[in-house]
């Protein structure tokens, strides 16, 4: 196959990704409005009261989580041999947020950010990609405990079940993503050994660029206590921007429709979550008897300081050193 051939078959393939993630999103929404009997003025009403102070001390919580999430990004980069410094790792996950919500491409935040941590090394491009999915993955088991623990406080009756329920299935789900974490995937290399021998492609393209990480446990130790103080400020930002808004949901509940909504935005193919998270929000906070207003009036404010973060990425990407790189485009053909 012919260089041009295959460039135009990874730009039709883009292009078919990205419309898929963009008819999703589109589709949600209208589901949202049509099936939540969402009234969008009474839910703007809502915003238009909003706190300015909770507001403001909500997205200063969150620019602790982007502090917190660069010196994570510096441990885990630097153990695979990397050594950009904190203050460069920073404006990465700053220009990472950028393209992560303002452009519909597959190509997103978290492939930049392993290509400018390449960039300049003689270290592979697979161990930047490993050291972003091990930032992604610490950050995602977090959440899975986070639910599992309440739902177990609420079987031990430390949590009532007259505050908050959720269906069997959504508790089944979140346990079963624990058991995962904890009992399968720290030992995945040995379970590969014994199922497919010493050397094959599971081993070569997804273990052995992460082996590191498995291999030191003081530093995975270390990774995870930042991941739990990450999310537990990103929940901090959630409780303000209730605040802010008047909504009144309970504190234990925030273990689990913070976690458990971000998975889904993950997990559901569209432009960077809009429209699955809204309609999440929606639904979770509805078993907390907030009206679908006020939920998607929070889902807005969430959005609002997701913006805001990827406004100052862009301006950073805008201003620095990044131009000197190859363009956008080269860089995803390489990856």
């Amino acid at each position: 196959m012919s260089a041009d051939t295959k460039e135009n078959k990874q730009k039709d393939n883009q292009f078919v990704k990205n419309f898929l993630r963009i008819s999703i999103s589109v589709a949600a929404f209208i589901c949202l409005i049509k099936f939540s009997k969402v009234d969008l003025h009474t839910a703007f009403k809502y915003l238009l009261k909003v706190n300015p102070v909770y507001f403001t001390l909500a997205y200063v919580s969150y620019l602790i989580t982007v502090m917190v999430a660069g010196l994570r990004f510096y441990f885990s980069s630097h153990a695979i041999g990397f050594r950009r410094n904190y203050f460069q790792l920073l404006q990465l996950n700053f220009v990472g947020a950028f393209f992560n919500n303002f452009l519909p491409t597959t190509f997103g935040g978290d492939a930049l950010r392993g290509y400018y941590l390449k960039k300049g090394s003689d270290i592979s491009l697979s161990r930047a990609a490993a050291c972003i999915v091990y930032e992604r993955y610490t950050g995602m088991i977090v959440l899975f405990w986070a639910s599992s623990l309440a739902f177990i406080l609420q079987n031990l009756g430390l949590i009532s079940k007259s505050t908050w329920q959720m269906p069997d299935q959504i508790i089944l789900f979140c346990h079963a993503g624990t058991i995962v974490t904890i009992f399968l995937v720290p030992f995945l290399p040995q379970i590969n050994k014994l199922l497919f021998g010493e050397s094959n492609w599971l081993y070569k393209r997804v273990i052995e660029p992460i082996l590191v990480y498995w291999n030191d446990f003081k530093l995975t130790f270390k990774i995870l206590i930042l991941s739990v103080i990450l999310q537990f400020c990103v929940m901090l930002c959630h409780y303000l921007i209730a605040l802010s808004l008047n909504i009144e949901i309970p504190l234990s509940y925030y273990l689990v429709f913070y976690p458990l909504t971000t998975i889904a935005g993950f997990m559901i193919p569209s432009l960077n979550g809009l429209g699955i998270r809204e309609g999440a929000y929606i639904y979770f906070l509805k078993a907390v008897n907030v009206s679908s207003e006020q939920g998607l009036a929070f889902s807005i404010g969430w959005l609002i300081v997701l913006l805001i973060t990827s406004f100052i990425g862009g301006v950073i990407y805008m201003i620095g050193d990044f131009h000197k790189y190859k363009p956008l485009q080269e860089a995803a053909n390489e990856s």
